[in-house]
């Protein structure tokens, strides 16, 4: 029985896939073919061979020392519409080289080469997109003209290779012949249904080599060897396919000999320092912690060789200081020893490492930013941020890894619907996860995400909220929570905390739990991770627009400036998404004009808690026991200047001079709330009411007010609205649209005190009734309840791809 593995690279593979490997001239695969064959030999390879792209040299080298080596090489060919196809081939001659690379252009004049010569070959990753030109017509022909096909491949994800197999396995002679018709292709023989599969760890960094093989009981001799498994007597065997912390921690070690390499001659000493970090980061060591004789030794070698003096220099600038005290950190070092013990196996430690350490570096590089933009000191924050570019390209490898394990869906469902009576369940789900920065806060995002989340959970379908909070109140199987790596305050708005997430673990989370699609609630840093979480895995994202953040800057900063950058970056990250919801026709025709095609734009269906709001709430002592003497006129929100509170004081002053009594009164809290209670020092504030007390409060009041122009839809509006209670509210935003449904209320001009108050007056004087009341409140439950909206909105976002 031998066993060989067949698809494995070595330092002469010098030209890399990734167009930013290549650009700093990074070679493939850094893996010496002595050591390339020692590790073969400890894996218990019976034949040895090296696949590099386009070049023999490497087995050659190998050949001369070793009897048990037979040449191989995997081929880049070409379709004449320019797709790229790689191609393994083995045991070849030297002569046969030149040849094979002479026709590689043409991969049908290639495959009929390799026929006469009778070479054995394969089909490398078949189901792979190499140049993004790839369709299920080219895998027709693939089976057309070749026998064999890679389906257990070491670095790529498993699920393509498995629908390929079973894709492979379904052929028949009848489908053959199909297939042959329609591609216009004679098949290579009569058993061209009957396919042999191969098996190749893939390796290019010299860590998993011999982990998958193809095995046959031969007779002894490579020829033999190949003889029995293109005459189907061969399978496949050993490990796992490819998966991100295999694939990240094969592209750290690249990286590392990388730098190693170019560090042998201009700095001996860095280079062996670096190699040290890369035998303990790979082996899922520590890779800061060196040991007193290591220490002692190193620093000898500085003191022999005179580099000691370029350790002796001071950092330079305050981004080489900052690193250097983060690494040098005791509890950074613990830390990392913590998450060593806790892994499974190096593999799964050194991809933790990884992920704590650019975790922890860009949240401290945001963290300055922040403090620095709360200075005024705008500058000085992009300089803190410019340090996100060295921290970004350590963590290239990370992001390389998943991206190469990312899925093309939508050609998967479409191969397997093509070739399969069953395709795999994993294809067909739709599985999507819904990313917030907001989830346990008392506000209308959170109120929308959680009533869509149930509404989701009762119509059986698969969703899954994904936040970041330190100490979530909301928890439960529809919501996941990842602790954050630390919170920052925004600027001018210092009780609004944001949670920087851990993004590596969110990344891995979507990765695992295969999710289809992508909903972002937030432009925040959570939200602002999903989005790139989505470029990197392919999936397609979608986004909500619930919040008028411009405005909000412009209220909070007074700088229209601070505004226009707002809006910059709103129209960048929302610019991104497949589709934009948006809560009221006035923003969807705010983002039409901003340049967003009206094909991309929807208004989100929205719902209330139906049950909670209706007047038969209604206490005639509710505020009465609170001190009010007069009718009630409420807000409920946020208390905040953004919502334009500072307006109400003068409308009040403008009532009491015309003779009107009422008690004005506050459910809610916020950072405008003690300068509020200065200006109205007679009026109720409650805080925050929940449950009962909140449908009770909005029942029993007698007029709701809402003067913001900054709310996109306005839930505590249509609450009001469903309590049976009239409302005023400006006119914009959101809330004059809800008031044009339904009727009992008045829409006035944004800062028209006069307005406001004969508004107001109206409805001081005339009350409506309990009939109107009860009437307004019945519309509103049936066009507003979350099951409805719910279902809407599921289906409005269609099939993900």
């Amino acid at each position: 029985m031998s066993r060989v593995d067949l698809h494995l690279h070595s330092r002469y593979s010098d030209r890399p896939a990734e167009w930013v490997l290549r650009r700093i001239g990074c070679r493939q695969s850094y893996t010496d073919t002595e050591e390339l064959y020692r590790k073969l030999s400890e894996a218990g390879m019976t034949w040895k061979t090296i696949t590099d792209h386009d070049r023999i040299d490497g087995c050659l080298e190998m050949r001369e020392r070793h009897p048990d080596v037979f040449v191989s090489e995997e081929v880049t060919t070409f379709f004449p519409d320019g797709c790229e196809i790689h191609l393994l081939v083995w045991n070849i001659r030297e002569a046969d080289h030149s040849c094979i690379q002479e026709l590689a252009p043409s991969i049908e004049e290639l495959a009929a080469f390799l026929r006469a010569k009778s070479i054995p070959h394969a089909v490398a990753h078949p189901l792979e997109n190499l140049n993004g030109k790839f369709s299920p017509d080219h895998f027709e022909k693939l089976i057309l003209l070749f026998r064999a096909f890679e389906t257990a491949d070491g670095s790529r994800p498993g699920l393509p290779q498995e629908i390929a197999r079973l894709c492979l396995l379904a052929l028949t002679p009848e489908r053959i012949r199909e297939m042959a018709q329609r591609q216009g292709i004679v098949p290579f023989d009569s058993e061209c249904h009957r396919k042999i599969f191969v098996a190749g760890s893939n390796d290019h960094g010299g860590l998993s080599l011999g982990s998958l093989w193809t095995e046959v009981d031969d007779d002894g001799s490579i020829d033999g060897f190949f003889r029995r498994l293109f005459s189907g007597e061969g399978k496949t065997g050993g490990g796992e396919p490819g998966d991100p912390a295999r694939v990240s921690l094969a592209f750290y070690n690249l990286g590392l000999q990388y730098a190693q390499e170019r560090l042998r001659q201009s700095a001996p000493l860095a280079a062996a320092l670096v190699q040290k970090i890369a035998e303990r980061f790979v082996s899922g060591k520590n890779p800061t912690a060196f040991s007193f004789g290591e220490r002692i030794g190193h620093l000898a070698e500085a003191v022999r060789s005179g580099q000691v003096f370029e350790l002796l220099k001071p950092g330079e600038g305050t981004l080489v200081r900052s690193f250097a005290e983060f690494f040098t950190n005791a509890e950074v070092r613990e830390e990392i020893d913590r998450i060593i013990l806790r892994a499974s196996v190096p593999a799964d430690a050194s991809f933790r490492v990884a992920s704590y350490l650019v975790n922890q570096l860009v949240y401290r590089l945001v963290r300055g930013a922040v403090a620095q933009l709360g200075r005024g000191s705008v500058l000085e924050a992009f300089q803190s941020l410019a340090g996100l570019l060295p921290v970004t390209a350590a963590a290239a490898p990370h992001l390389l890894a998943f991206r190469r394990q990312c899925l093309d869906r939508g050609f998967l469902r479409d191969l397997s619907r093509r070739y399969l009576a069953t395709p795999p369940p994993e294809i067909l789900a739709c599985k999507r996860a819904w990313f917030t920065d907001t989830l346990d806060e008392v506000n209308g995002v959170t109120r929308t995400i959680q009533a869509m989340a149930r509404a989701a959970s009762e119509a059986g379908v698969d969703l899954t909220v994904v936040t970041s909070r330190t100490n979530p109140r909301v928890d439960g199987t529809l919501f996941r929570n990842f602790p954050p790596i630390g919170e920052f305050a925004i600027p001018e708005y210092e009780l609004q905390k944001l949670s920087f997430p851990p993004f590596f673990d969110l990344l891995e989370f979507v990765h695992k739990e295969r999710f289809t699609e992508l909903i972002v609630s937030t432009p925040g840093p959570v939200g602002l991770s999903a989005l790139a979480i989505g470029k990197v895995l392919g999936l397609r994202t979608v986004g909500i627009y619930h919040t008028d953040f411009p405005q909000y800057t412009r209220f909070l900063s007074q700088d229209p400036w601070m505004e226009g950058l707002a809006w910059s970056y709103m129209d960048w990250f929302y610019g991104q998404m497949a589709k934009t919801y948006v809560n009221s026709s006035a923003y969807l025709r705010s983002w039409r004009k901003r340049g967003l095609p009206e094909e991309k734009l929807a208004i989100l269906p929205r719902g209330i808690e139906v049950q909670a709001f209706h007047p038969s709430f209604r206490r005639a002592d509710f505020w009465k026991r609170r001190g009010a003497t007069a009718p009630v006129l409420l807000y409920v929100g946020r208390i905040s200047k953004e919502k334009e509170l500072g307006f109400l004081p003068t409308v009040s002053e403008l009532l009491r001079s015309r003779g009107f009594q009422f008690t004005l009164a506050f459910v809610g809290d916020g950072p405008y709330l003690p300068e509020l209670k200065q200006i109205l020092p007679e009026a109720l504030f409650t805080g925050v009411l929940t449950g009962r007390e909140l449908s009770e409060a909005y029942a029993s009041a007698d007029v709701f007010l809402f003067p913001s122009t900054t709310d996109t839809f306005g839930n505590a509006v249509l609450e009001a609205m469903a309590s049976g209670v009239p409302v005023v509210v400006s006119d914009a935003g959101g809330p004059p649209e809800l008031l044009g449904q339904f009727g009992m209320g008045r829409a006035c001009r944004a800062g028209s005190r006069e307005e406001w108050a004969d508004a107001i007056a109206h409805f001081l004087i005339a009350p409506p009734s309990r009939a109107e009341r009860e009437r307004e409140a019945e519309a509103i439950r049936r066009a507003w309840n979350w099951e409805r909206a719910f279902a809407r909105f599921w289906e409005s976002i269609g099939s993900p791809v």
